[in-house]
C-alpha cells in the first residue's frame, strides 16, 4: 500500500503525523511525505522520503499576507481570528493544489493522509477518488476554519468541479475524551505519540536537582512573530520562584533573547519529549503540540495563549476546565501574575494529580500501530503490499 503525507511547512503540523507514519512503514507500507520545499530537513531527519509540492515557504508568511502579497493585521477577536486561520490554510492549499495533484498522479497513492487543516489533500483525494484519512493534531477540530478556508478556494474548488471541502474517509483523534469540545470527539481514538525532530539529550536531563525545574516556551510561529519581548519579560521574572528555567526556543531566536539570568539552565531547541520527565511545570502557550507533550510527560501547566494562534484559546479553557492547568488570557502578559499563578501550580498538589490522570487515559488509548489495520480495510490493501 501507498501512503501520501500531505503536511505543510511547520512542525506544528508535520510532527504529530510521524508516529502513524513510521508505524505504516513498519507495517511493510510505502509512504511519501509531499509538502513545502521548506519541510525537507525536516520530513528527511524523520526518516521519511520527501518530494515538494511548492518551492520554499514559511507558515507565517502565508497566513500573514494575501494572495497578493499584501500584509494582513491580525485579528483580536477570536471568531474573526479563526476565519484568518481558515483563509490562512485555504492560501497554502491554493499553493500547492497543483504540486500535489501532480505527485498523486505521478505516484498513484492508494490513501493520502494529511492533519484537517491541509485543505489539499482532501481536494486532491476527492477529484482523484483516493481514500483520505484525516489525522487531528493537538486538542481537536476546529471546524470555524473551514468555511473561511472553502471561501478563500472558492476559484480552486470551481475549477475542479466541487462546490465544499470535501469530509475524511477516516478520521483519527489524538485527542483525550476528557478535553474533547462540547461537540464531542471528530473520529476514531488514537494515542498521541510525542515526536520531536532530531536532537541531542542533554545530560543534565538524568542529574540530581535541589529546585524546582521550569519549561518555558512559545512554541516557534510567536516568538518569530514579535513574541521574543514577551520571552524575555518572564525569563526575566520567573527565577524569582527559586527555579531552573528551561526556555525551549528555536535556535535562531536565542540571541533575541539577550542576557540570560543564571536561573537559566539551557535555551534553544529541547527535546520536549527527553527534557519534561524532568521538570515540575510548563509556561506555554497552549499549542496543540506542546500541550500533548506536558500530558504525556503528565505535568501541570500555566497556559498564556498568544493573539496570532486563534485555537489556543478554546484548548486552554478545555485543558483549565479539566483542572490540571490554569490559564492567563490577558494581553499582554503580566509577568506578575505569571509569577503567581506558577507558585500555586507548584504548591498546590491537585493540579499535578489531574495532569497524571490525565496523562494515563492517553496510554490507555489505541496506539497509531492498532489503527494500522483500519488504513489497510479502507484502501482495500493487506498487510505488506
Amino acid at each position: 500500500m501507498r501512503i501520501l503525507v500531505s503536511t505543510g511547512p511547520s512542525y506544528g503540523l508535520y510532527c504529530p503525523v510521524v508516529p502513524l507514519a513510521w508505524a505504516l512503514r513498519a507495517a511493510g507500507h510505502d509512504v511519501l511525505v509531499a509538502a513545502p520545499e521548506s519541510l525537507a530537513p525536516m520530513a528527511n531527519g524523520s526518516g521519511m522520503p520527501f518530494i515538494p509540492t511548492y518551492g520554499p515557504m514559511h507558515m507565517r508568511e502565508v497566513m500573514a499576507h494575501d494572495r497578493q502579497g499584501n500584509p494582513i493585521a491580525f485579528a483580536r477577536e477570536e471568531p474573526r481570528m479563526l476565519e484568518q486561520a481558515g483563509r490562512g490554510f485555504g492560501r497554502l492549499a491554493a499553493r500547492v493544489l497543483p504540486g500535489l495533484l501532480d505527485v498523486t498522479e505521478k505516484w498513484k497513492p492508494d490513501v493520502i493522509l494529511a492533519e484537517p487543516h491541509t485543505y489539499a489533500a482532501g481536494v486532491v483525494a476527492q477529484v482523484k477518488g483516493i481514500p483520505w484519512v484525516e489525522h487531528g493534531v493537538g486538542l481537536g477540530y476546529f471546524r470555524e476554519m473551514d468555511k473561511s478556508g472553502a471561501d478563500e478556494l472558492t476559484p480552486e474548488l470551481s475549477e475542479l468541479g466541487l462546490g465544499t471541502l470535501p469530509e475524511p474517509d477516516l478520521a483519527l483523534e489524538p485527542c483525550p475524551a476528557s478535553l474533547l469540545p462540547s461537540t464531542g470527539g471528530h473520529g476514531v481514538p488514537m494515542r498521541y505519540v510525542q515526536y520531536d525532530p532530531p536532537a541531542t539529550v542533554p545530560s543534565w536531563v538524568f542529574e540530581e536537582r535541589e529546585r524546582p525545574r521550569l519549561l518555558l516556551t512559545l512554541g516557534t510561529v510567536a516568538p518569530a512573530a514579535g513574541g521574543a519581548q514577551v520571552l524575555r519579560d518572564l525569563i526575566g521574572s520567573l527565577p524569582a520562584l527559586g527555579v531552573e528555567l528551561l526556555v525551549a526556543v528555536a535556535d535562531d531566536v536565542v540571541p533575541e533573547l539577550g542576557p540570560l539570568p543564571d536561573a537559566v539552565l539551557a535555551a534553544g531547541f529541547l527535546p520536549l519529549a527527553s527534557v519534561l520527565p524532568s521538570c515540575d511545570l510548563v509556561v506555554h502557550h497552549c499549542g496543540g503540540g506542546t500541550t500533548m507533550a506536558a500530558i504525556l510527560a503528565g505535568l501541570p501547566q500555566l497556559l498564556v495563549p498568544q493573539p496570532i494562534v486563534a485555537e489556543q484559546y478554546d484548548s486552554a479553557r478545555r485543558v483549565t476546565a479539566y483542572g490540571s492547568a490554569r490559564q492567563l488570557v490577558d494581553q499582554p502578559i503580566d509577568p506578575d501574575a505569571v509569577v503567581e499563578n506558577c507558585r500555586a501550580l507548584l504548591e498546590d498538589d491537585s493540579y499535578r494529580v489531574k495532569a497524571q490522570a490525565l496523562r494515563a487515559e492517553v496510554a490507555a488509548m489505541p496506539s497509531p500501530a492498532a489503527v494500522v489495520p483500519l488504513i489497510e480495510e479502507l484502501a482495500g490493501a493487506r498487510p505488506g503490499r
